[in-house]
């Protein structure tokens, strides 16, 4: 099931088209008090999304920073991903993605190479992202009649941006390797989490692993995360929700996001489906001619208890900026169809 947002999620909620499942969807619930979840929420959540949506952190001296709480780094780590996202969607990458696919512990595995666009869209009246990717060459064969496919879907105001969006996320899911259905495997999904309109759905620890830091970074804290509210961001088999759990490595001043990594378990569901285990972890680095930090590698698994398992290791490179924007309630552009420039 997708995670497009249930009625009544504010403005700038990110959209994550989301699945884990067997090829039946289900139906989005409402986010309210009679069906959300009955835990309490953090009490360190208080003012939390307050301070990540005002215009900006304001710079704060040297000694003020030397030992933030969680609170502040939470604070500052949603703040950031607030801009950040607007910053990226401005971008489109190539991401070269190979998948091996073991059908059980004998046979031999399958493989696949794709390529495609990654984009992080925008839609403005909504003010709504979608992270998706448009496949280009499957297996080094460029797939026939694509054309400029990307740019057209994006500017053409006959559909809904939501509707364009899941069209090509639910196309290039096809192409993914396994039995089990899926478009999470995205490498900006586990940034949905810190959006300033989803933190609230989440608990939050600093980790003491006894490192260092994290991603190579002496100062950075490792941060666990665990989903609890309901209905979750995403769904599996029937609707059925699926907390996510993980862990952000964040730069603790600036809220800066190096590393972000993510688990989903699907239950078993009896003669539907077998209990199935998905994760993915992202890492980030510092893209000069953008000055952005953006992704450079996800990897990702997909494991069922019967022993069938898909691997992807995915690679981005080509970073470029687009300037399309896509609009729910409105046609093309004015001045054309843009495209990557």
């Amino acid at each position: 099931m997708d995670g497009v947002p249930a009625p009544g999620s504010g403005p700038g909620t990110i959209i994550p088209l989301v699945s884990l499942n067997a090829g039946t969807d289900g139906t989005a619930q409402p986010r309210n008090g009679r069906g959300g979840s009955t835990r309490r929420r953090p009490a360190f959540r208080t003012g939390l999304l307050a301070a990540a949506l005002g215009a900006g952190l304001p710079t704060a001296p040297a000694s003020a920073q030397e030992r933030p709480g969680l609170d502040d780094v939470i604070g500052r780590a949603a703040a950031y991903v607030a801009e950040y996202v607007d910053e990226l969607s401005n971008v489109v990458m190539e991401e070269d993605y190979r998948q091996t696919y073991y059908r059980d512990y004998s046979a031999n595995p399958a493989h696949s190479q794709l390529v495609s666009e990654f984009l992080l869209m925008r839609v403005d009246d909504a003010g709504q992202w979608v992270g998706f990717r448009d496949v280009v060459e499957l297996n080094g064969r460029e797939l026939e009649n694509r054309g400029n496919r990307l740019v057209s879907l994006l500017a053409d105001g006959r559909a809904s941006a939501i509707a364009q969006a899941r069209r090509i996320s639910e196309e290039s899911a096809r192409y993914n390797l396994g039995e089990t259905g899926r478009t999470f495997n995205v490498p900006t999904y586990s940034l949905f989490f810190l959006h300033p309109a989803n933190v609230d759905r989440f608990q939050f620890e600093r980790m003491r692993t006894g490192r260092a830091g994290c991603g190579g970074v002496e100062t950075a804290w490792d941060v666990s995360f665990q989903e609890i509210e309901f209905p979750t961001i995403a769904r599996g088999f029937q609707g059925i929700s699926l907390p996510a759990r993980g862990r952000f490595c964040l730069d603790p001043a600036s809220g800066r996001v190096i590393e972000t990594e993510f688990e989903l378990r699907h239950p078993e569901v009896r003669g539907e489906r077998p209990a199935t285990e998905a994760s993915a972890r992202v890492t980030f680095g510092l893209e000069p001619r953008l000055n952005l930090w953006v992704p450079v590698e996800m990897r990702d698994s997909v494991e069922e208890d019967d022993g069938r398992r898909t691997v992807g290791t995915a690679r981005y490179r080509n970073y470029r900026q687009f300037d399309v924007t896509v609009s729910e309630n409105t046609g093309p552009p004015p001045g054309g169809n843009g495209g990557p420039r």
